[in-house]
């Protein structure tokens, strides 16, 4: 009997490093600084995600946020707790927004994919 290995790719510290600068570049002319907690990239990796969260739809999620949803972001406010939903991929990226020294900075708590996702907080479809 064969049994076959499925293989995920697993995404590095330095590829998040690399999504940080990304989203930080896109983000700037709003004056949003991107953050990750470390629970963000242990569950980037996590096997609950099906199919698997790739490196290449995150940017495409920044692209989007950048295009359509930068100044509602702002209008949320400062120390504030929101969720961004993807609506197309059912990613949800659960943040906190501070404010610090006339930037808006934005750490990114968890990361996951689920269709029915339920939290108390404002919810930022994008």
């Amino acid at each position: 009997m064969l049994r076959f290995k499925l293989f995920c790719e697993r995404v590095t510290q330095r590829q998040i490093t690399d999504l940080e600068k990304f989203g930080d570049k896109l983000l700037n002319k709003y004056n949003i600084d991107i953050e990750f907690s470390r629970h963000f990239a242990d569950r980037m990796n996590d096997p609950r995600n099906k199919p698997e969260i790739k490196i290449a739809e995150l940017q495409k999620l920044f692209k989007k946020i950048a295009k359509r949803k930068g100044k509602s972001i702002k209008q949320l406010g400062p120390d504030v707790q929101a969720v961004l939903k993807d609506i197309d991929t059912d990613l949800n990226l659960p943040i906190v927004i501070h404010y610090n020294k006339g930037e808006f900075e934005i750490t990114h708590k968890t990361i996951m994919r689920k269709k029915n996702f339920r939290t108390p907080n404002d919810v930022v479809k994008v």
